[in-house]
């Protein structure tokens, strides 16, 4: 019996096969690549840029007035409203999104596993599931972030000290330490994200939460947990030669693309600098232009669907045999003359 790991690449070739191409259906595709996107496509950044000075240079009141001579109090606390009304805006905005993306976790892993795309029903189904997921991960964000504002504290209290006796070594030891820290917990993200995406399948057909499903996962570390390490060293590759795969790809669709609308737009010139000239030329070009982007960002998403379906079920496939109490009701994507994977 080979590696779970490596025996799931072929399992999830054949699924990914049998679900995209036998038979190709556009509205499954259209479908898939939405969910996709969806996953993919929230997100947020925190960051902070902290400077000091090595001076001890102090500005006199008179000379802030004759710096900014005419604000007025008010309007200070205006665009002061303004900018928190921003702030708490693109972070409801990033909720929102970011509670999409739990959601679609969930139809994603039901649609391949049922190989059936029912975008809504899987969508009202899992509502209460993603908002649970969301809640997780938000804490562990806020937990990261703790930690990384904790680590950061040294080297800001020395980027913000008024002294002339400043510390080189110290400071890019700080800078070193802030980096290990970010980096550790970056890898200690991928593992909590890692078994995360093993809880989503458990909590569904287990019926069971995510926390209790996260653990269900990390429990089978102590049974298996030489396969999990090759599972992660399998993964990293996957995800590179996915990478440089699709980095190929675009390059070839845009060059593509982009020779087919260089044509097409040329044409639409002469055309209408026929019948118009000045503003009103751009103003009937624009619309294609923007008509162009978005076929380029559809294709973009079409051209990611077998990837990411791939990998997914790379991942149900491993699940399935690494943990053999899954219950995952996936379909097999094996034709009669293919063999069976021992292990799953």
């Amino acid at each position: 019996m080979g590696w779970y790991g490596i025996d799931a690449v072929d399992r999830a070739f054949s699924r990914t096969r049998k679900a995209l191409f036998e038979p190709f259906d556009f509205w499954k595709w259209a479908k898939l690549a939405l969910i996709i996107f969806l996953i993919g496509g929230a997100g947020s950044n925190f960051g902070g840029n902290y400077g000091g000075s090595g001076n001890n240079y102090q500005a006199s009141p008179d000379e802030f007035e004759d710096i900014f001579p005419e604000i007025d109090p008010g309007q200070i606390a205006e665009v002061s409203g303004i900018i928190i009304a921003g702030i708490v805006l693109v972070f409801l905005l990033v909720l929102v999104f970011s509670y999409i993306s739990s959601v679609m976790e969930f139809v994603f892993v039901e649609s391949l596993v049922k190989n059936e795309v029912l975008f809504w029903a899987y969508s009202r189904k899992f509502l209460g599931k993603g908002f649970n997921l969301l809640l997780i991960r938000f804490g562990i964000g806020l937990v990261f972030l703790l930690l990384i504002g904790i680590a950061a504290l040294p080297l800001v209290s020395k980027l913000l000290e008024n002294t002339s006796d400043f510390s080189w070594p110290a400071l890019v030891g700080g800078f070193i330490w802030l980096f290990a820290v970010i980096t550790g917990l970056a890898i200690l993200g991928s593992f909590i994200n890692s078994f995360l995406n093993f809880a989503i399948p458990l909590s569904i057909y287990r019926e069971t939460g995510i926390l209790s499903a996260f653990g269900l996962a990390f429990g089978n570390i102590r049974k298996s947990w030489k396969e999990l390490l090759v599972y992660w060293v399998v993964r990293f590759f996957l995800m590179i030669g996915i990478t440089i795969f699709v980095v190929i790809l675009s390059l070839i669709l845009f060059l593509a693309f982009g020779l087919v609308f260089l044509i097409v737009d040329g044409v639409l010139y002469f055309l209408f600098s026929a019948l118009v000239s000045g503003t009103m030329l751009w103003v009937l070009l624009i619309p294609f232009v923007l008509l162009e982007l978005l076929v380029i960002f559809v294709a973009m998403l079409f051209l990611g669907v077998p990837f990411g379906v791939f990998t997914k079920y790379h991942m149900l496939s491993f699940l399935e045999a690494w943990y053999t109490e899954s219950e995952i009701p996936i379909f097999n994507g094996f034709s009669r003359s293919e063999p069976e994977i021992t292990g799953f």
